[in-house]
C-alpha cells in the first residue's frame, strides 16, 4: 500500500520536472 503511494508521488514529481523543463525551454526560446 505504501509502496504504491510512493510510486504515484515519484511519477507525479517526474511529470512535474518534465513540465518545468519544458516551461523553461519555452522561456529561453523567447529570449
Amino acid at each position: 500500500m505504501i509502496d504504491s503511494v510512493l510510486d504515484i508521488i515519484y511519477i507525479a514529481l517526474t511529470l512535474a520536472l518534465f513540465a518545468l523543463v519544458s516551461f523553461v525551454a519555452k522561456g529561453v526560446e523567447r529570449l
